[in-house]
Order: C-alpha cells, then structure tokens, then sequence
C-alpha cells in the first residue's frame, strides 16, 4: 500500500531536482544529473533514501516500505531530465533568442520576427535584454511577459506527453507480458530496495553483498580522484577518456577520416551490457566499428563524405540510422498489430474489460489520448503558421523515432541514446523544402530542437520503465501513473521559476552558452534562416540511403526471427552509427566480453553470482558523481563535471 507521505516526499525529491538540475547546467557548468535514462540526482536520492534515511526511519518503526521507495524514484526518474535537456532550459532561451541575436547581417528581424505570433514568445525588449544580461540593479523579474507564452508550450508538451503515456500503455503488455523483455535500468532500483526472503531487516539484502560493494569501491575510488584532482591539480588525475583521433590524424589518409574515434570507460554502461542478451551486446558494438569501417572505405575511395545537418554523424551514416528507426518502428508495430487493432476497436464498440483489466489507463482512453494529444499538436502548431500536412509528417517521424528509443532502453538497457537526425531533415530528401512557408519551416526548426534534438530523456522510456518497475513491485500502475502526472507538473513549474531566475540575476551570455547561444541561435533560429533563404531541394542520393538503411534493418529483422543462430541485432544497427556510440561503444565491448567470459568458464551459476558485483559498478559511478556534485554546490566549484555525456 503507498501512503500520501510517500507521493509528498516524492515531490520534495522532485522540486529539489527541479532546483538543482538547472543549477548545475547552467551556473556550475557541472556533471549531469538529468540527462540520462538512468539519471545520477535520481540513483544517488534513491541510496540516499534506502541506505541512510530508512535506516534512520527504522529505528522508529516508520520507514518507507520497499513500493513506497520504488514509487519515489519513479516519480524522480521521470521529471529528471524535464529541467534539463528533456524540455525547460532549451525552450525558455529559444523564445527570444531570434530578438536578442538580431543583426543586419544574419536579417532575423527580416526573416523569422514576422513569423513569430504574440502568444509564442514574450516581446518586450527589455524583457529580452535582461534574460541575457541580467536585471539592472532595482528591476524586478518581469514574470507577466511570460506566464502566456510559457502557458501555451506548457500546453503543447502536456499533449506531447500524452501521446507518449498513450503509446506506453499500448505497447505495455506486448513488450512486458509477451515478448519479456529485460528492462535492464530498473533492475537497480529494483534490487536496491529488496528484502532479503521478505524478512525484515536494517539494510536491504543487496546492500550486505561483499561483490557488491567491492565493485562498488572500484568507480568510487577513481572518480574521487578524478574529483579531488579538479580540487587540487598536484593529485594525479586517472583518465577515463581516451580520444584516439589525434593518433590517427598523423596516419594520414584514409585513418584521418575517423573523426571522433573514442575509447572511454563508464561503469555503469559495464554493468548494465552485462544485463542483456548476448547478440545485442554483441551488435551495438560491432556495427559502431562497421559503420567505421564505411567511412574508412568511403575515405579511401576519394569519396566525399559530408556531415549530416545540424549533427555529429556522416550523412550517410545519419540517414541509414534513420531509415532504420523508421524501419524499425513500423516492425514493431506490426508485430502488435493484432492487439493495436483490438485496442482502437474499443473506441466504438463495447468489449470485454478483460482485455486492459489492471492497466493503468483503459486502452479506450489511451487511443483517445493518443489521438487527441496528437491533433492538438498539430492545432497548435498550425496556430503558429505551420502547415497542417507538414507538422503531422513531423509528428508521426517523431513518435517513430520515441518508440524506437523507447525499445533501446527497454531491450538494450541504454542509458544514453542520442540520434543525428531530426524530423524535418528527414522530410527534406523526398521533397525538398520547397513546398513549406517559412512560418512551417521555422515552427518545425523549433520544435526540432525543443522537443525532438535530445532522445535521451525522452519521456515514454521512463513512464514504461516505470510501469514495469510497477509490476515488479506490485505498485499499482494507476498510482504509478497519477504520481508521474503530479512529478511533471510540479517540476516544469519549479524548472520555470528556477531557470528564470538564474538567467535574470546572472544574465544568460555569463551562464553555458550552449543553452543560451549556441542551441537558441545557431541551431533554431540560424537553421531556419538559412532554410527559408536556400531552399533545400530533394536528394536522390540520401533518400535512396534512407531506404537501405530501412531495407537493412528489416533484413536484419527477419532473420533473427527465423534463425536462432543469428549473431545481429537490428537495434545495433540502428544505433551503431549514432553519436551516443562514440560515447559507449567501447564501454558495451567491455561489458559484453565480461559477459561471454563469464558464462563460458562459469555458467548461469556464476553469472547470476556475479550479477550484484555488475550492479555495483552502476551504483558506485553514480552515487560518487552525485556526491561530488553535492561538494561542488557547496564549495561553489565551477566546471567540475565528472560525468559529460
């Protein structure tokens, strides 16, 4: 049974990341906290809660029982990144920042103010110039030029969110129930707060693990050092982050080309590739070095190899990704389509309540939340000038594109997933940009950015992460899902209040400028810009690498379906030619050897001994990253991060 006191600590925990996160991205420049699946505010507040704060709560006979606990880090895991890059501080800058960055030579005041309605953006020149350079002494913080603009976003990412709830409700029980998929991230949590056998005891079974805490010690010990030796340069600093593309520059031709080619060590990404299957272990990444070895031939052949717009990826590499997750996405909802049709049947027709009996939200009212939540994007986005045909081909690539992601943290276990492509780059190869008013293309450049630029805190992995977490626990899933619903809420409010503030006292140009320049300026209102004044025509060459990099994953598809020696996965390969594999590719190499290794010498038995140790190294990064950034805030220790992903 979950009490009331459990949701109201869960909403403190909220309120304090809502604080704290912007904080530590904006004004200390710091390790994120919120910018992952599995977030370090939310792992290190959920130790904190089991290991000290229940303990203390048992000597009184009124700790937090295991459900309650597993409710209040879901309620922090699916706010985490909302403050961050999942929503918050990319939006506020962007309203303004055409008016702020304004000159004759890049003609803003020409080509995007004109397309920019009242409702959209507060206007008031001041209130511009103060966000940047912050409040003269005496000024108040001009909140009411804000509370319309922010009213209508806050609205539009409810109906995104919406869509998203909608979407994890539908797939719950086909990805749960049928197909059994691992759910490598809430396995922490999880056995964090199990009791040993249901005995009661100080310290849950987990924490009295000697493999446990030995691998624990193995990433707190290092990143200490790495963190005192931020503090004080005379300690040797233990590096973690090997980046190989100045070796290979010197190789000359075609070795130059693998431009970043990173060997870095996370421990938390060993830990977890040692949760999942062997095959897709494997396959992240071996087509990480495949995709290498394209650009490797691609260089010696003398081939021009351009960037993919606005990425960190090849074109060609970024449109095959992308062919792929499209691919992907309609395999898996082929896969369901028997239960989809079952469920939009229950929009008109009566059927037997067995079906959805236990979920969360009766599939009658997630096709309709799913429908409503997407036409009212859609209104919205009309309302600011976008054609109605191009924000709904937007919106449905972007909704492919999340239940992609959603699978490669439910299967694969990613805590990091970034994409190198956005919705509107993607319409672009099949019809140019020709067709599209500037208020389309600059409405959707902006969406882009907002909502569809960081996958890596995308909502519906963390609603269905929960929902699983849910079922494991025995929480019921409607509490699961009403205390998310209160998280977002309180803490877009408090991200708000938070973000504002910091950009009016200290002024946004003296905080990261990726969130107040580089982002708002070059990526939105540059990008558009330079669409609306070089119209992007159609291109043969990329749509036809969009369809093989879609016929490849179906390929791959379909023979792991058909034969059980099949060493690829296809989410490997949709991942493979990401940036987020530049990040963990070599990090997943180490946790899948540690793996084959494991269970050929030793079998199931050892692996399953092993499994605490393999959790440890997840634990031990993030509970020591958390700590330090908690020194940092106190010390007031500017660029200090542990943790940049």
């Amino acid at each position: 049974m979950i009490r009331m006191r459990a949701i109201l600590v869960g909403l403190l925990a909220v309120a304090v990341l809502g604080i704290v996160t912007p904080i530590c991205d904006l004004r200390w420049i710091g390790s994120l906290i919120g910018a992952t699946y599995m977030p370090v505010g939310a792992v290190f507040l959920l130790f904190f809660f089991v290991f000290i704060l229940n303990w203390l709560l048992k000597l009184f006979k009124v700790q937090f029982s295991a459900q309650e606990l597993l409710l209040i880090y879901g309620m922090m895991a699916v706010s985490s990144g909302i403050p961050s890059f999942g929503f918050a501080v990319h939006v506020i800058p962007i309203m303004i920042a055409p008016f702020y960055y304004a000159t004759a030579t890049n003609q803003y005041e020409k080509l995007i103010h004109p397309l920019i309605p009242d409702w959209m953006a507060p206007k008031n020149p001041d209130t511009i110039k103060w966000f940047f350079e912050g409040l003269p002494q005496g000024q108040k913080l001009p909140w009411k030029d804000w509370v319309g603009p922010l009213f209508w976003w806050t609205l539009l990412v409810l109906a995104i969110y919406l869509v998203m709830l909608s979407l994890a409700i539908m797939v719950r029980k086909h990805w749960v129930e049928d197909e059994k998929l691992v759910f490598p991230l809430v396995q922490v949590p999880l056995e964090m707060v199990k009791e040993e056998d249901g005995k009661p005891s100080m310290v849950p079974a987990f924490f009295k693990s000697r493999a446990m805490w030995i691998a624990f010690l193995i990433p707190a010990v290092i990143y200490s050092i790495k963190a005192l030796n931020l503090y004080f340069p005379a300690i040797p600093n233990i590096n973690l982050d090997f980046r190989m593309e100045g070796a290979l520059a010197t190789m000359g031709k075609p070795w130059n080309a693998l431009n970043p080619f990173w060997l870095k060590i996370f421990f938390a990404v060993i830990g977890l590739t040692y949760l999942i299957p062997v095959d897709l272990a494997f396959s992240l990444w071996f087509f990480y070095l495949f995709f290498q070895l394209q650009t490797l031939i691609g260089a010696a052949a003398g081939f021009q190899m351009p960037m993919f717009p606005n990425a960190y990826a090849r074109a060609f590499q970024g449109y095959q990704a992308a062919g792929g997750i499209i691919a992907m996405g309609v395999l898996l909802m082929w896969a369901m389509r028997a239960d989809l049709k079952k469920m939009f049947v229950t929009v008109w027709k009566n059927v037997s309540k067995a079906e959805d009996k236990g979920e969360a939200i009766a599939y009658r009212l997630a096709v309709v939340g799913l429908i409503a939540g997407f036409l009212f994007i859609c209104f919205w986005a009309m309302a600011a000038g976008a054609k109605f045909w191009a924000i709904a081909l937007w919106a449905i690539i972007f909704f492919f594109i999340v239940l992609v992601t959603t699978r490669f943290v439910a299967e694969g276990g990613l805590f990091y997933v970034h994409h190198e492509f956005y919705p509107l780059e993607l319409i672009f190869p099949f019809g140019g940009s020709g067709g599209m008013t500037a208020s389309t293309i600059y409405t959707l450049a902006a969406f882009n950015q907002v909502f569809a630029r960081e996958y890596r805190v995308s909502l519906m992995p963390f609603m269905l992460n929960n929902l699983k977490m849910s079922d494991e626990a025995k929480i019921n899933r409607k509490t699961m899902v009403m205390s998310m619903g209160l998280a977002i809420l309180l803490v877009i409010a408090v991200s708000y209040v938070t973000i504002l503030t910091l950009m009016y006292k200290y002024g946004g140009v003296n905080l990261t400028d990726w969130f107040t320049k580089w982002l708002p300026d070059q990526h939105v209102t540059g990008r558009a810009a330079y669409y609306i004044n070089n119209p992007v025509k159609a291109s043969v060459k990329d749509a036809v690498t969009m369809i093989a990099g879609g016929g490849a994953t179906v390929f791959l598809f379909v023979m792991r379906r058909m034969f059980l020696w099949w060493p690829f996965h296809p989410l490997g390969y949709v991942m493979g030619g990401g940036y987020a594999m530049n990040h963990i590719w070599f990090s997943t190499f180490l946790g899948w050897l540690a793996k084959v290794v494991v269970i050929r010498l030793g079998g199931l038995k050892v692996y399953q001994k092993l499994l605490p140790a393999f959790l440890g190294l997840v634990l031990g990064e993030f509970v020591t990253i958390g700590a330090w950034v908690i020194v940092d805030l106190c010390t007031g220790a500017r660029g200090h991060f542990l943790l940049w992903i």
